[in-house]
């Protein structure tokens, strides 16, 4: 029979067994149990926090990224100020991750319409949480020079007028070969925000009672490998904002292919008051046959409340390659050529002459190049002003095309465009010595158009 003391020795001796098998005490071996929980040891666990708790503090925003307003093609550059440790930064654009936008500052690529209204965020994250900034809206804004575009051509605007004439000038008109005439073009939305926008310009209308309602010759150009024409009225044309600048797409007359284009600046806004011949001398200078001859215009005549025009400046966007007729007059895609069944080579190997340059061209005298599958050869040198009788420095083209070769006039990418000429010297022996040549468009409201309109005297 085992006495009681034994019986409680062995339930002791048990106990100690099992709360050693559960990791309780952590002492020597033999030490006492004590009433107390011992603390851990390294590398025993402690009590494991709950799955997905953060740890540590989450991270706080000291300064919210800021709205930006700028031009079209121009960066916006956003920041975010933030503390806490082991930050990570990632940008979001309408809500959207950025690709490799992972830092405080985000700088966006060139702004198009298409980013007109978007919305940037940053979520700044680290072990503790995250947070989330505001949000900042990138907005597009007008240049000067826009703003003065579309002053006159957007809707409500009655439109943006051009004026083309063919006139004496002194002595009566010529009827059927003399004429004044004005078209317009006008935008229903702002390319600013919505993108390139094309519209046509309007038919003509005649500025005068008694001759006859002509317009120019259609202009043709070499694009895409094919002779082009572009009407020179009621044409179609595309508008674009480039930076601060206007780019202006002149559409063949398929409406679809883009014969040539311009990027239009330095964009001025003048006010016309009082009579037509206290108009400024570069409006004058610029409408010099309707000014010159006393015939046609009363210029006494005052000019109505709101008249003004735009004064502006253009440069050629891409190289551009105008084509003439070299042997008699053609309309249409058909022009004459120069030599029938040859080729560059052997056409200015033997050298071709040019009536309207006065010279003659040689294979040297320039370089051969393909453009849009059509070998063009391209003199180094200008031709003569006097031959172009125009501010638009030009160079001699020959091409070969359908077996055939043309020849026409390049005008390089990047030439300023001129913009007409006047008679500065009326003494001068030749056409070219009589000539001043200017270097920017003018361009009318309708108050200024219809001031002209009613004091036309023919």
């Amino acid at each position: 029979m085992v006495s009681t003391r034994h019986q409680n020795a062995a339930i002791l001796a048990a106990v100690a067994v099992l709360v050693a098998a559960c990791g309780g005490g952590g002492g020597e071996a033999g030490a006492p149990l004590t009433g107390t929980n011992n603390p851990p040891t390294a590398g025993t666990p402690s009590t494991p926090t709950t799955p997905g708790t953060p740890t540590g503090t989450a991270p706080t925003l000291q300064t919210q990224p800021a709205n930006a307003t700028v031009l079209t093609d121009a960066t916006a550059s956003f920041a975010v100020t933030a503390s806490g440790s082991d930050l990570v930064y990632q940008w979001k654009r309408n809500g959207a991750d950025i690709a490799g936008a992972t830092s405080s500052t985000y700088t966006t690529p060139p702004a198009t319409y298409a980013n007109h209204g978007d919305r940037y965020t940053v979520v700044v994250s680290n072990k503790g949480g995250r947070v989330t900034s505001n949000a900042a809206q990138l907005t597009l804004k007008l240049s000067a020079n826009q703003q003065a575009f579309e002053s006159t051509i957007l809707s409500p605007q009655p439109g943006n007028f051009n004026l083309l004439w063919s006139l004496l000038l002194s002595g009566p008109q010529v009827k059927g070969s003399s004429f004044v005439i004005s078209d317009f073009g006008q935008l229903a939305l702002s390319p600013l925000t919505n993108g390139p926008q094309t519209y046509r310009q309007s038919d003509p209308i005649s500025l005068t009672a008694t001759l006859t309602l002509l317009t120019p010759p259609a202009t043709r150009v070499l694009k895409d490998g094919a002779v082009r024409v572009v009407p020179s009225t009621g044409g179609t044309l595309r508008a674009s904002y480039v930076g601060s600048d206007v780019r202006m797409d002149t559409l063949a007359s398929d409406n679809t292919t883009v014969a040539y284009s311009t990027i239009r600046s330095e964009y001025q806004a003048v006010a016309l008051t009082g009579t037509l011949d206290n108009a400024p001398d570069e409006f004058k200078h610029f409408y010099n046959a309707v000014f010159a001859n006393p015939g046609v215009l009363d210029s006494t005549a005052a000019f109505a409340a709101g008249a003004g025009y735009l004064k502006y400046t253009q440069k050629a966007a891409g190289d551009r390659y105008d084509v003439f007729d070299c042997r008699g007059a053609t309309a249409g895609p058909a022009v004459s050529s120069c030599v029938d069944g040859s080729t560059l080579t052997a056409v200015l190997s033997a050298g071709f002459s040019s009536g309207s340059d006065g010279r003659t061209y040689h294979l040297a005298d320039g370089e051969i190049r393909t453009v849009g599958g059509v070998p063009i050869w391209v003199a180094s040198s200008p031709r003569p002003q006097s031959s172009t009788l125009s501010a638009t420095v030009q160079y001699r083209i020959y091409f070969e095309l359908g077996g055939n070769v043309y020849t026409g006039s390049m005008i390089k990418d990047g030439t300023p465009l001129g913009g007409g000429s006047w008679v500065s010297n009326p003494a001068g022996a030749t056409l070219f010595d009589r000539l001043t040549f200017l270097t920017y468009q003018i361009r009318l409201n309708q108050a200024a158009r219809d001031s002209l309109k009613a004091a036309v005297k023919i």
